[in-house]
């Protein structure tokens, strides 16, 4: 019994120490990213979207499945944080990085309308615009722009199991980029 109390107690704390291991080398491999990374891809409403052509807002563009049960949980924290920022510069997508034989565009219809989603979905089928951000193989895959439409290092890849943390985090990097904005608008001004 004693020995069953210790590995419960060890678990956890060897699986704490492996993603934060993991966290870390991803976010050192996310940082060889350029800066001028971004994708035009088209949404299931029919319209493409551009990354270059979003300057102005911050964008937040979240990269996953249908069958990742993390990606499900992460889009509820996009949407509340969408519902959160609104009015503000501040926009946020999902891809969906599934072949479009495997998954149709009918069924991805179908698990956007099932969940209630009101964020744009795109598609990236090939996996292309997921490429420039991360070659690994865990998803959801988070990616800031700045709001001159430049990738913001690093790149976040998973999704914590406390929600309330992974919204934390998501606000954390989208404040920050509204306040870097600010603070350029600001600087320029008592330049003049």
């Amino acid at each position: 019994m004693r020995r069953i109390k210790g590995t419960i107690f060890v678990l956890p704390l060897i699986l704490a120490a492996l993603c934060s291991h993991a966290s870390a080398q991803q976010s050192v491999a996310s940082s060889d990213v350029p800066k001028e990374a971004g994708f035009r891809l088209k949404g299931l409403d029919g319209k493409f979207y551009d990354t270059s052509e979003m300057r102005g807002d911050v964008v937040v563009v979240s990269f996953g499945a249908t069958w990742c049960t993390p990606c499900t949980w992460e889009l509820v924290a996009i949407e509340e944080l969408k519902e959160e920022y609104e009015g503000k510069p501040v926009k946020f997508l999902w891809v969906n990085i599934e072949d479009t034989k495997r998954t149709t565009n009918g069924i991805l219809r179908y698990y956007v309308k099932d969940r209630r989603l009101t964020i744009p979905v795109l598609r990236d089928p090939g996996g292309e615009a997921l490429t420039q951000f991360s070659t690994g193989a865990r998803i959801p895959v988070v990616v800031f722009f700045d709001r001159d439409g430049h990738l913001s290092a690093p790149v976040h890849h998973g999704m914590s199991q406390d929600i309330a943390l992974y919204k934390q985090m998501v606000r954390e990097r989208v404040n920050a980029l509204l306040g870097a904005q600010t603070e350029k608008s600001g600087a320029h001004a008592a330049t003049k």
